[in-house]
Order: C-alpha cells, then sequence, then structure tokens
C-alpha cells in the first residue's frame, strides 16, 4: 500500500533553524510517518464508533504523542513543558498533518484548555486545567473547543466585525445563579474530539439578549451532571478526528471559570481564530507537502509510454506547479504562525487579517495540489490503495474548517 512516505527536503530553505530544532523536526517526521500516517489510515477506514472505542490506535498516538512532548510544546519547562518557540511549533505542526491532519488536529486540539487556562495568569485555573495536563504521562486528559453550533457555524465569527455582526439567539446559554452559570442548550455535531474530551472551552450566549456578541467563554469539565453527547459525526474527511454534539442541561458551573463575556468577548473569539486559522494554515501546507511528495514518488515508478510518467513534460509542468505552491504556502504558514503567535504570548495585538490570508491560501493552496495528485495517479488515485484520495478530502475539508474560505475572506476584507 501507498503511504507518500517519500520525503522531498527542499521545501524547508530557513538557514537560522538550530540544531534542535533540526532535531524536533526530525523526531516529528519520523512519528508522522511510523505512527501518524499508518494510524491515520486504519482510522480513516474504521467507522467513528470504532474509532473512539477503547483499543483504538487514536488513543495510542495521543499517549506516543504527549511521550514525545509534542502536547505541551509551548508549555513552561516549571509545567513540565519544552517551551518550545512558535517557530518550533510550526515546524512540528506541519510534520504532523504531514503525517496525518486529522491526527494533528487532534493532537492540538487536545492542549487547547491547558493552554487557555495559562494565558488567563490565574493561578487557581492554571492549577486545575493546564498543570494536570502537561504533567500526564498518557492521555487521560484531553481538550476540546466548543463554539460552532447547530443553528450558528460562521455566525459566532461576525461578533468581531461590526459590519457582520448577526443578530440571532444562540443555541447554548448561560445564566447567571448567585455564584454559578447555568449552561443550558447544545453544541453541533463539528465539535471536534467532543465524543473523547474530558474538558472544554465552550463558547455561550449570555441571557437572554438576541445578540449573539453579548457571549462568554468558559471551561467546562465534560464529566459534570447534566452534560451528554451525541453519535460521533460520520463524515466524508478529517476522519481521524473525531467529532460530535454536546448537550448542557442545566449544567452548573462556578463564576471563576468564565473568563471571557460581555465587552471582552469578541477579542477573545478574535485572538482564538487567529491561533487556529494560523494553526490550520500550517497544518494545510502539511497536506499540501504530502500531496506532493506522494505523487513525486509515484511519478518516477509509475510506466506509461515505455518510461516513467515523470519523464513526460506535462507531468512535470503539473509537479511544477504543486512544488510552486507547497513553497509559497510554507513560507506563508511560516511567516504568520511565527509573528502572531509571537505576539499574542506577550499578550500584544496580533493580525487576524494575516491568519485568514493564510489559512485560505494554504487550503485552497492544498485543495489544488491533492487534485493534481490525484490526476496524475490516474484511476489508481480513486482508489484507497493510494494516499492520493485521502488527502484530498482532507483537503478539500480544510477549506471548511475553522471558518469558510470565502466567509473569512469577507472578514479579512473588512480590515482593509
Amino acid at each position: 500500500m501507498d503511504t507518500a512516505a517519500h520525503v522531498y527536503e527542499a521545501f524547508e530553505y530557513d538557514l537560522s533553524l538550530t540544531a534542535e530544532q533540526l532535531q524536533i523536526r526530525d523526531t516529528a517526521r519520523r512519528f508522522a510517518a511510523e505512527v501518524l500516517r499508518p494510524a491515520g489510515i486504519a482510522i480513516d477506514r474504521m467507522t467513528p464508533e470504532a474509532a473512539i472505542a477503547p483499543g483504538s490506535p487514536l488513543y495510542s498516538v495521543l499517549a506516543q504523542a504527549a511521550e514525545l512532548g509534542f502536547t505541551k510544546l509551548s508549555a513552561p519547562a516549571a509545567l513540565g513543558g519544552l517551551e518550545a518557540s512558535p517557530t518550533t511549533a510550526h515546524i512540528v505542526l506541519e510534520e504532523l498533518a504531514w503525517g496525518n491532519v486529522g491526527l494533528a488536529g487532534v493532537i492540538f486540539l487536545a492542549s487547547y484548555p491547558a493552554g487557555a487556562a495559562l494565558a488567563t495568569g490565574n493561578a487557581e485555573l492554571i492549577a486545575e486545567f493546564s498543570a494536570p495536563y502537561f504533567s500526564q504521562a498518557g492521555a487521560s486528559i484531553i481538550g476540546c473547543w466548543a463554539i460552532t453550533e447547530p443553528d450558528h457555524g460562521s455566525d459566532h465569527l461576525g461578533v468581531m466585525r461590526p459590519e457582520l455582526k448577526v443578530k440571532a439567539r444562540a443555541n447554548l446559554i448561560a445564566r447567571r445563579d448567585g455564584d454559578s452559570w447555568v449552561l443550558s442548550g447544545q453544541k453541533s455535531a463539528w465539535v471536534s474530539n467532543a465524543p473523547i474530551a474530558t474538558v472544554a472551552v465552550v463558547n455561550v450566549q449570555l441571557g437572554s439578549s438576541d445578540g449573539l456578541d453579548n457571549g462568554g467563554v468558559c471551561f467546562v469539565p465534560l464529566k459534570l451532571p447534566g452534560i451528554s453527547r451525541g453519535r460521533p459525526l460520520d463524515k466524508h474527511a478529517f476522519r481521524a478526528l473525531p467529532q460530535g454534539e454536546i448537550f448542557f442541561d442545566e449544567v452548573r458551573i462556578p463564576r471563576r471559570y468564565m473568563i471571557a463575556e460581555g465587552a471582552t468577548y469578541p477579542a477573545h473569539v478574535e485572538g482564538t481564530l487567529t491561533a487556529f486559522n494560523a494553526a490550520v494554515g500550517a497544518m494545510a501546507t502539511g497536506i499540501a507537502r504530502a500531496a506532493f511528495d506522494c505523487a513525486l514518488a509515484y511519478t518516477k515508478t509509475r510506466i506509461q509510454g515505455g518510461r516513467p510518467i515523470f519523464e513526460h513534460q506535462s507531468v512535470r509542468a503539473r509537479l511544477f506547479r504543486m512544488a510552486s505552491l507547497v513553497r509559497a504556502a510554507h513560507a506563508l504558514s511560516r511567516d504568520v504562525y511565527v509573528y502572531n503567535l509571537t505576539r499574542l504570548s506577550r499578550g500584544e495585538p496580533a493580525r487576524l487579517d494575516q491568519s485568514i490570508t493564510a489559512k485560505v491560501f494554504c487550503s485552497d493552496a492544498a485543495f489544488e495540489v491533492a487534485t493534481m495528485a490525484v490526476q496524475l495517479h490516474g484511476g489508481n488515485g480513486m482508489t484507497r490503495e493510494y494516499a492520493a484520495e485521502m488527502l484530498l478530502r482532507d483537503a478539500t475539508a480544510c477549506t471548511i474548517a475553522d471558518g469558510e474560505n470565502n466567509y473569512l475572506g469577507l472578514i479579512a476584507a473588512s480590515m482593509l
């Protein structure tokens, strides 16, 4: 079975990388090739229920990622983290997505609540949500971000720009009750990691207003009374990334769990989306690289007209176009990720429009590269015996993940 294991080395041309960064890159690449890629292929062929059942490769992947430190790259050393720079974090994220983007997403999201608690600077929240995660040896704590709802996907993103705000009532409402918040409603089936998560960062609407901008962000341990989940979503792509509904029936959380509310809510959403769009740009670049790799390897072994199809001029022209897109995506996603994650880590304003630019360009590039990879495989590109067809499915999903590209473009355009 083809697994796109060939690695074309010429996409990394940053001469400033240290020996330590190159070592981390090589470790991440081996993990991606030897663990993520075969596990991702196996999970892609499972039912959603089997993919999250005990004994699934999913949990072994998370445990091995934790052992290598990939679940706590940017965390402080005092909490057991590696204190990796944004450049190092980008390197690892791109390599993991090169192996399998769904599993890269699982690993990335698993640490989100711990990182969000760390960013508050609140010692009590850090002790409750950050320290246990970063000190764990395996994967007993898994995070998710629950924002999308049955009636509201991209609507939630409009709260950041006055001209795009949507006046509508959310599906998940939080009301104050003394020193507690009480949550009632639901999140949609598109919440990534929801079927396996133990803790969530949840976006809610506060009170009974009809404006999604009157929102809040809170921590919710997912074993609290009143929480239930739907079946894991059976979907076309990202099949190694479990997604599903979460239902809240009078779920009570302490007031301190609400980390953004009212006037601070739009800025919190913007900061989160800035980081997540930059991350999707990096992961889409990983998909594009993987698609190019499998196409290049295939064209050098597939014989047509008495010679490898790589020797045909039209094939080389397409490979050149693919390589150009990958190089451009790599450079743009690296620059934007490093700039914005550095600014956010300092508590400084970041550039959402640039993260959107990277996410949209890189995911569109991944889609084009993966499409050409399938075409270069001919009929074999339509079969599951070759990696190209799964990479095309995953590239398609990247154009929708964390905001559909056309809608994100409207948000970025409003900032020009």
